[in-house]
């Protein structure tokens, strides 16, 4: 084997080294409701697609990046399991998406922190 060929070789990313793949995404339309994290008031909103890592969704207040919010939804049924389940997250904005001309709601990219589900038949609407 000659030295070019070798080095090559090395160069080669192993799986190990290889950039991990993106989260799969969900293109799901659901309603939220979304807040800067230490605010009262929510905003509503609609996801766009969602994965284990982050979502877009169309937003009715733009937030800069970088900043902290708290997001509820609700899961379907058939979607989380058994019962509906709803997700409280809390996520930090990456992008922002301004609208079009009025034919594209505003949107949000946040990426997700944190999560957990709350079970139960009493849930309050997203």
């Amino acid at each position: 084997m000659s030295a070019q060929s070798a080095q090559h070789r090395n160069a080669v990313p192993t799986r190990d080294q290889a950039t991990p793949a993106r989260a799969q995404r969900f293109h799901l339309h659901l309603p939220l409701r979304y807040r800067r994290l230490g605010e009262q008031t929510w905003h509503d909103g609609t996801t766009a697609n969602i994965s284990r890592s982050g979502m877009l969704f169309e937003a009715d207040q733009l937030l800069q990046p970088s900043s902290q919010v708290e997001i509820n939804l609700v899961l379907p049924a058939e979607i989380a399991g058994l019962s509906a389940t709803e997700v409280v997250c809390r996520g930090e904005v990456v992008r922002t998406i301004k609208p079009n001309g009025g034919t594209v709601n505003p949107a949000l990219a946040a990426r997700i922190l944190q999560y957990h589900f709350q079970h139960g038949a009493n849930l309050p609407r997203a």
